[in-house]
């Protein structure tokens, strides 16, 4: 379900003489360009032509886990000395992109993660290097999105990348729940018998909390339940369900993302009768198995019992 965009490099701007970096060796005369000091890419960019570069790292909760960050001498000519490059945290630059892109990252707690100093030397003779982060995800308030902006502010050799200068590392926690499943299942509107499940299909399972998740849905492009009406595919205003799990990995209830009830008296609740149970065989091979109901207003109007099948990380 993941979005792969190549960067495309404006070959114009490079005559002008323009710093810039494509992340990769030029397809012109090298004589005539300098490499450039930048922070290279560790995936696909969330937003391509954003104000800046944002990349989306997702990790198990645990007390540590590593970050990786790649500090680069891009560009077609060798690397002749050791190269010292500093960098910080550039809240500005966060704030940039959450105006740019209309999201809500927070910078990361410093005492949410360890970082052995905030500059690298990148070797003679080496191109690269990595520095490491570490991450108390753990410790994370799962309701934030957190994000860590750095800004490279100086170099002992070669230019600064004027568009990779600046790199964004969003961080999510993921709690052992979390992930794209495939769904099969029930559904029955006690109001509508011509409504039926649209199953099977993909959802995502998206951690709310330590021991929560809540329910994705593709066909509907945000949290809720998608369905079928006979005709066509329709949803359920302003309900989705937060599956939440015991330490026996039991659900042990489900609630309204959006309310209990919400502003139209939807709201979630647990079949006690129903299976309930979360179930890992490995880390590839995961069920859950629920039954809910969604209640209108104090009264029964839909009920589910669905089987889930993880299908991967997401």
């Amino acid at each position: 379900m993941k979005k792969h965009i190549n960067k495309l490099a404006v070959f114009g701007l490079m005559l002008l003489g323009l710093t810039s970096c494509l992340d990769e060796d030029p397809l012109f005369d090298p004589d005539q360009v300098e490499n450039v000091v930048e922070f290279f890419d560790i995936g696909a960019i969330a937003a391509p032509g954003s104000v800046h570069p944002l990349y989306i790292s997702s990790f198990d909760a645990v007390d540590a886990v590593e970050l990786e960050l790649i500090i680069s001498y891009s560009g077609a000519h060798d690397n002749p000395t050791d190269i010292v490059v500093d960098f910080e945290v550039d809240e500005a630059a966060l704030d940039a992109y959450n105006e740019d892109q209309g999201t809500s990252f927070e910078v990361l707690p410093s005492d949410l993660y360890t970082i052995d100093g905030m500059s690298v030397t990148i070797p003679a003779g080496q191109r690269q290097v990595t520095k490491t982060v570490t991450l108390k995800t753990s410790q994370f308030d799962f309701s934030k999105s957190y994000a860590l902006p750095l800004t490279i502010t100086n170099s002992s050799y070669g230019m600064i990348s004027g568009n990779f200068n600046t790199a964004i590392y969003a961080v999510v926690a993921k709690n052992k729940y979390d992930g794209i499943y495939e769904v099969t299942g029930e559904f029955v509107d006690v109001n509508n018998a011509a409504f039926y499940g649209y199953y099977p299909y993909e959802v995502e399972l998206q951690t709310q909390s330590a021991n929560t998740v809540a329910r994705y849905d593709y066909a509907l492009g945000g949290l809720g339940y998608v369905f079928n009406t006979g005709s066509g595919l329709s949803y359920y205003g302003s309900y989705a369900a937060i599956f939440q799990f015991d330490d026996s990995d039991n659900v042990s209830g489900v609630v309204n993302y959006y309310g209990q009830p919400a502003g139209n008296g939807r709201e979630a609740a647990l079949n006690p009768d129903g299976v309930n149970k979360f179930v890992e065989v490995s880390a590839d091979e995961k069920t859950i198995d629920v039954s809910y109901y969604m209640i209108q207003n104090g009264a029964l109007r839909c009920t589910f019992v669905e089987h889930y099948t993880y299908v991967g990380p997401r």
